[in-house]
């Protein structure tokens, strides 16, 4: 699943830089610390700063950022919450002269999945500076994760922005992407990797994500080994990414190397147990035969996404639809309609469609696969479901005595 994939990969950019001049470097006395090491003492230090300055805006934004960056690293959800309540107490301090502290703040929201107190974040930045390029490029990616297309669009369609500004452009390729421009959204990602690339004040973890998030809409796209040769340079630049590593893990399972995925996902789940991969293991076990162990990872993917935050986890109702059974079906159902209130994106849709699909419920679920194709989204996930779907009610039309009309794809005269 592609929950929050941009946000969650340049929420504290901006802060970098500052951070890496500001802290103090016990490292140049120990030069084989880790980035890792040094990140968290310079979390131990601004803790202590904070805690002996009380009114101290900039320190909470620093903590802010700092916990936000080890929580893409670990996958740590506890250091989201960290990160969001720095952020509020440093906004609560101030709010002028402090617009970096709102995007962190929204990002950390994204994380946790909620994206209506998000969008709200990024409106109240947007309101204090009135066309920063950031927070309105923030607005229109939270309005894609939201499924508001026409406001997201009016928003991209504000941007000017020139090619240093590479985040700006991830969060524009992600709407391309969405809207069915798959080729304009690989072009904006390479010209932002060839930027961050050439970068050295930037962590690994962070460098490592561009290569992951063009890797996936490779995959995504059908472009095996253009996915690949991202992912591995994903994974030369940070080779613990638990990102990069489960990606890979779908790369090799869609090549149907099965013991191959099987060994990039459990490198990836020995660092963060990530719902989808977990999911991906389990596939590949059932694939070769070991029908204990695929039930033994299956197990382990539920318990994992059960913890996530958000109504449901995309990945786990996929898979449970897919292997489960019809009261499994409803169940998904019922947690993909309450997030439906409000979110409206096309993978909802799409999951909503699948689900109803599963119960047999095709005339439904050919209604919400087409919400699901309305923006043009280049998936062939998206692509199967509308034809199962689709031929699911022709078969019904058929059975019937009348012929197939009015499917996802097709308006029948």
């Amino acid at each position: 699943m592609l929950l929050t994939v941009t946000a969650l990969g340049l929420g504290m950019l901006w802060a970098v830089g500052r951070i890496r001049h500001r802290a103090p470097r016990a490292a140049a006395s120990v030069p084989t610390r880790t980035e890792g090491e040094i990140r968290d003492l310079d979390i131990a230090f601004y803790e202590r700063r904070a805690g002996e300055d009380t009114a101290s805006a900039s320190d909470r934004s620093q903590l802010a950022s700092l916990y936000l960056q080890r929580a893409r690293t670990s996958g740590s959800f506890p250091d989201y919450e960290r990160a969001e309540r720095a952020a509020r107490q440093s906004l609560g301090l101030r709010t002028a002269h402090n617009g970096q502290t709102f995007w962190l703040l929204a990002s950390a929201l994204l994380a946790r999945h909620d994206f209506v107190g998000a969008h709200r974040v990024a409106e109240q930045a947007d309101s204090l500076e009135p066309g920063n390029t950031n927070h309105v490029a923030l607005l229109g990616e939270i309005e894609l994760e939201l499924g508001d297309y026409d406001a997201a669009a009016r928003h991209f369609a504000l941007l000017h922005f020139d090619s240093d500004q590479f985040t700006v452009a991830a969060r524009v390729a992600r709407w391309r992407e969405l809207t069915g421009h798959a080729d304009a959204a690989r072009r904006l990602l390479h010209a932002a990797i060839a930027r961050v690339d050439r970068r050295d004040d930037l962590p690994k973890e962070q460098i490592a994500w561009f290569h992951y998030r063009l890797g996936e809409l490779e995959l995504r796209t059908g472009h095996l080994d253009s996915a690949e040769a991202s992912f591995l340079r994903g994974l030369r630049v940070f080779p613990d990414d638990y990102r990069v590593l489960g990606g890979l893990a779908r790369l090799e399972s869609a090549r149907r190397h099965w013991q191959r995925a099987i060994d990039f996902g459990n490198q990836a789940v020995a660092v963060q147990l990530d719902p989808a991969t977990l999911g991906t293991i389990s596939d590949a076990y059932l694939a070769l035969g070991d029908s204990g162990q695929a039930a033994q990872y299956a197990r382990a993917m539920t318990a994992s996404a059960l913890e996530q935050p958000g109504p449901i986890h995309r990945a786990w109702g996929l898979f449970i639809l897919d292997h489960g059974t019809p009261q499994d079906a409803e169940r998904v159902l019922l947690k993909t309609r309450e997030e439906l209130r409000t979110r409206h994106d096309v993978y909802g849709y799409d999951l909503l469609a699948w689900a109803l699909h599963r119960q047999g419920r095709d005339a439904e679920a050919r209604v919400a696969m087409q919400k699901a194709l309305a923006q043009h989204t280049e998936d062939p996930q998206l692509s199967r479901h509308a034809q199962a779907i689709d031929a699911a009610v022709a078969a019904r039309t058929v059975s019937s005595g009348g012929g197939p009309c009015q499917s996802s794809r097709l308006i029948c005269n």
